[in-house]
Formats: C-alpha cells, structure tokens, sequence
C-alpha cells in the first residue's frame, strides 16, 4: 500500500503531534498541581482514618478476602499515601511514587472507594498511568536538583503524556456535557434546586435557596451549566479562547466545590496547563521567572 504525499504528511503531522519532543514544563507543573492536591485530599482522609479504613469503621470490602487494617495500622498507611503524594509533587522518585499511589489505589477502591464510583476517581487513576510513561519530573524537581544542581534544569521529553491528559479531560467534559442533555433529572432547574436543600448542599447553597429565587433561575442555571459543559472540550483547544475556558472552568468547579461540597474536581483545572504547547509554557515561565529558569 502507497501513501500520497498528502497522506504521509498528515500522518507525519499527527505523529509529532503525539510523539515530538519538547520542554517539559506543562507536564512538571500538572504533576506539581496534581500531586499538592492529593495531598491535601489525603490529609482531610487522615483525621479519620480509623473510620474510613479500618476495622473500627464501616468498611465493606468489594471482595471476601481484602484485609481491613487496624486503626493504628490505617493511620499509618494514609500517611504513606500523603508521602507518596508528596514526593510526586516534589518531583523525588516519581516513578516509585506512582507506584505506591497506584497500589493505595487499587487496595482503597476495593476496601471502600467502590461505594462512592465517580469519573474523578478514574481521572486519578489514568493521570497516574499516564504520568508513569515519565518526563514529568525532567524539571521543577528534587530530582533535577540532585541531578544537575539546580531545579529550573530541564531535559526534553516525549509529549505523550500531555497529550493524554489533554485528551483525557477533553472526553470527561464532552461525555459529561453530552449526558446531561439526555438524561431526564437534568431537563430542569429541579435538579439543581434539590441538589442545594439536599444532603450535598452546603449552607452558602442553603442561604442562596432561602432569597427565594424563581423556578426559571434555576432552569437558566441548570441550561448553562449543560451549554458550558458541552462547550468546554472545543473552547480548550483554541489558542484564541482557551483562556477563558480556564476561567470558566475554574470558577465552575470552584461554585460547585462552593455549592455542593463537590470539591474533588478542583484538580481539573492545574491539567489545564495540558492544552497550551509545551514551548509556551516554557517561554511564558522564563519570562516570568526571568532570574531562576533556564
């Protein structure tokens, strides 16, 4: 089979689209971002680890055979996933972090995560197999500092992983967006409205609720949210408009942390930084940082 030379320079475009390579600081600061947030995440876990993760709690293991830890035993083992979580975002033995939050990972979703299925959770997961493919600690790192003295040091790496992740949250916005036109709980402003007097409501949702707005405030609202959605995996991906997309999407995941105690997908917006070409973000962080990056 022969290939036009149309042909074979598209293919060559998409090829190093995926697999040129280039600085890799979009993917340091997204582990960076990624990894200080489930550390946080991990810490609000690690006051109640006993009830969470262990044999003082309700815990009811996906499959007859998990072990459930003793308290004492749970409370040392969150602390290692907020250890691990650290080191990734330090950027110290990356791959070896990754490891151990894989394994917590799989070990928590058959202990008690099950219960809860949500799409972050398989975020979770795929940033970290993505992630493992390597490249995100080639700079802003400990491990750049150990290695060549200095953490602005960088080597190039292959785009891969970014662009996974960029895929990655282009098919969670779009599948998102695109459910919320069909299924029926979403063709009101109800589902908002009960959403906030419910049990995920929180007191700002309680206070918004007691001004008494009309049932057309929460269709308008409950209209756009599914508009912003639908449009948010197109606007992303254009140079001209990605900026306020970034905007929008973090203030919506912020009104919705704000709103509905749903404030895991706050760790969206640092993937950001995936949609922009990696020379930008290197070239806009050595202007900014004129007198530390390379």
């Amino acid at each position: 089979m022969t290939f036009s030379f149309p042909m074979m320079k598209a293919f060559q475009r998409w090829d190093s689209w995926w697999m040129r390579t280039g600085p890799p600081h979009a993917l340091a600061l997204f582990r960076i971002g990624f990894g200080a947030y489930l550390v946080l995440e991990a810490l609000t876990y690690l006051p109640h680890a006993s009830v969470l993760f262990s044999t003082a709690g309700l815990v009811l293991p996906l499959q007859l055979g998990i072990p459930v830890p003793l308290p004492w035993l749970a409370y040392v083992l969150t602390s290692g996933f907020v250890a691990a979580a650290a080191m990734l975002a330090i950027g110290y033995r990356m791959r070896l972090a990754l490891c151990i939050l894989i394994a917590y990972f799989l070990y928590y979703w058959q202990l008690s995560f099950y219960a809860f299925p949500s799409s972050y959770h398989r975020i979770f997961f795929l940033s970290f197999l993505f992630l493992l493919l390597g490249g995100a600690d080639k700079t802003l790192s400990l491990r750049m500092k150990m290695e060549r003295g200095a953490w602005s040091a960088w080597e190039p790496v292959c785009l891969l992983p970014q662009r996974l992740i960029a895929v990655q949250l282009t098919a969670t916005y779009a599948v998102v967006g695109a459910q919320k036109w069909w299924l029926p709980h979403w063709q009101d402003g109800d589902v908002l409205y009960y959403s906030f007097i419910g049990r995920w409501g929180t007191p700002l949702a309680r206070w918004f609720v007691s001004l008494d707005w009309s049932r057309g405030t929460y269709d308008a609202m409950t209209l756009g949210t599914k508009f912003f959605e639908t449009l948010m995996p197109v606007g992303v991906w254009i140079p001209r408009y990605r900026w306020f997309f970034f905007v929008g999407g973090f203030v919506f995941h912020l009104l919705v942390a704000s709103f509905l105690s749903i404030w895991w997908f706050l760790v969206l917006p640092p993937a950001y930084v995936a949609f922009i070409e990696p020379e930008e973000v290197h070239a806009w962080l050595r202007r900014r940082f004129p007198s530390i990056m390379r």
